[in-house]
């Protein structure tokens, strides 16, 4: 199995296990999927803060192994058919799109996916910049099938992972490790840029270009602002934006560069709710009032169809407050 391959199946594995509802709408051939690749993750979260070591090829090798032999058989489907469409959406330019793809062979199109040339048309559905409704227009016509759009986008918020989740899972953190050695520094930086840009990672969306891995808060407003995912500080945010703030000196004046940087958790009666690291040397959680004159700008990624952009590291060594 390639690593993209088994990275997209854990990702949506992993957003099963914390959705009750959809886990629902699973059969038997996901909750296979569950089992064989998903639980030994679990196993290793559960116990990552104890005293315990795991040894998790082995684990998945057990977990593999008590599978009936029709389980294994739809293990082995799972990969093969997720390699024929990696394959293609590869040859069409479009690998960034595996997630959605495997959703659909996983929710939708299981009937279909052992006909000749199913990852070939699957496969040709999706085109750039398309949203996720018109992937499921194109994905109706050519399978004769009637997915709801609603469902689809549904599956697809738990599956990719809300960058909000992940912060909020890092209140209390004090002193920035792991985010600074994570994105390459031997020792203890300014490190906020490095909370966001760890954040995207567990997300996946520095790998899909939607938010750039970057240890720097100017060169991180850039990216956005050159891909036209910007507003200006006095904009209503949405959660998950990211923003930049341009705080006063000492001198009491503002120089028109970004100095910080969070995640917007949301907005509320007029407020702007944010998860920051390097908030106090710690991740914590703090408010601004809509237009609050030091926030700088949000940047705007594109969660709903994944970024359209093959740089997703931002051109900078320099850190960020």
């Amino acid at each position: 199995m390639s690593a993209a391959l088994g990275a997209a199946l854990k990702k949506i594995a992993v957003a099963l296990l914390s959705d009750p509802q959809t886990l629902k709408k699973a059969g038997g051939i996901v909750l296979t999927l569950l089992v064989a690749v998903i639980m030994p993750i679990a196993a290793v979260i559960a116990i990552f803060s104890s005293d315990f070591e795991i040894d998790v090829p082995e684990f998945q090798r057990l977990a593999i192994q008590n599978l009936t032999p029709e389980q294994r058989a739809d293990l082995q489907f799972i990969e093969d058919t997720g390699n024929e469409i990696q394959a293609e959406l590869t040859s069409r330019g479009q690998e960034k799109r595996l997630k959605e793809a495997l959703v659909l062979l996983l929710f939708a199109l299981g009937d279909y996916a052992h006909e000749p040339g199913f990852a070939a048309k699957l496969a040709g559905c999706f085109v750039e910049g398309q949203t996720h409704a018109e992937l499921i227009t194109a994905v109706n016509a050519a399978f004769g099938t009637d997915i709801d759009p609603e469902d689809f986008e549904k599956i697809m918020s738990f599956v990719n992972r809300q960058i909000v989740d992940v912060a909020r899972s890092q209140l209390g953190n004090v002193g920035g490790e792991p985010y600074w050695s994570w994105y390459g520094f031997p020792s203890r930086v300014e490190w906020c840029a490095c909370f966001v840009s760890w954040c995207a990672d567990q997300c996946g969306y520095i790998d899909n270009g939607i938010i750039p891995r970057f240890s720097g808060c100017e060169q991180g407003a850039g990216w956005f602002k050159a891909r036209n995912l910007w507003q200006d500080g006095s904009a209503t945010p949405t959660s998950g934006a990211i923003i930049f703030f341009d705080w006063l000196d000492e001198n009491g004046i503002q120089d028109g560069s970004p100095d910080h940087v969070g995640i917007v958790e949301k907005v509320e009666n007029g407020r702007v709710y944010t998860i920051e690291g390097n908030s106090g040397d710690a991740c914590q959680q703090n408010s601004y009032p809509i237009g609050y004159f030091e926030i700088f700008g949000y940047g705007t990624p594109k969660y709903e169809t994944g970024g359209t952009e093959n740089d997703s590291e931002s051109d900078t060594p320099a850190q960020g407050a």
